[in-house]
């Protein structure tokens, strides 16, 4: 009888050793997460485009691009359009590079620079050029069902100069995801910035003399 006691104390002890440790892995172990950029612009294969050749050099100022508070992290945001297209949530496991303001800031900057233009921040001390000022509203994926999603960008531009708003304007695309997770709202949300910068840029171009 002692024998048996003996063997099931010892056998519940093993039990509780492997409990333990396993519990202190997993607290030990860091969390992985997935990270996202925007890759490789769509324009670096074919720089030298007819509207790169053609069409004015812009130069501008470009002023530190405003967000929500939801946006200044690098959290990948989405919306259960068929629960409560109210509710933002951040995936779990993925995240951006870095913060979508200052992704979206690096593409539009590669954009004009790859068409021959320039694009200065206010601390450069250069004066007499326009400022453009972009505020972020919708950087986000969004699920119209659990197999069906697509990203949704906007902001709203505001060109200035000399103190004085020369236009203002919203661009906004929705780009279908590949994909119902949010390596597909990954791939999806560089192509809708590419398409609002190219509007962006012509919209820049017939402002800007």
């Amino acid at each position: 009888m002692n024998t048996t006691y003996f063997a099931r104390v010892s056998l519940l002890r093993s039990s509780l050793f492997v409990i333990m440790t396993s519990l202190l892995f997993a607290c030990a172990s860091p969390t992985m997460h997935q990270q996202f950029d925007f890759g490789v612009s769509q324009t670096e294969d074919n720089q030298k485009t007819s509207n790169a050749t053609n069409s004015p050099k812009l130069a501008i100022l470009l002023a530190e691009i405003q967000v929500p508070n939801s946006l200044e992290g690098t959290s990948m945001l989405y919306r259960l359009l068929y629960e409560n297209k109210q509710e933002l949530r951040p995936y779990a496991q993925s995240r951006w590079s870095m913060p979508p303001a200052q992704l979206l800031k690096q593409r539009i900057k590669t954009h004009i620079n790859q068409q021959g233009g320039a694009v200065l921040t206010t601390s450069d001390g250069v004066k007499n050029l326009p400022i453009l000022r972009i505020e972020l509203e919708e950087f986000s994926q969004h699920f119209s069902s659990p197999q069906q999603s697509q990203v949704q960008l906007r902001w709203r531009a505001s060109l200035i100069k000399q103190n004085q708003l020369i236009a203002q304007k919203i661009f906004q695309a929705q780009t279908t995801c590949d994909s119902a997770d949010a390596k597909g709202g990954a791939k999806a949300m560089p192509q809708a910035s590419d398409r609002t910068i190219t509007e962006l840029i012509a919209w820049l171009q017939t402002q800007v003399r």
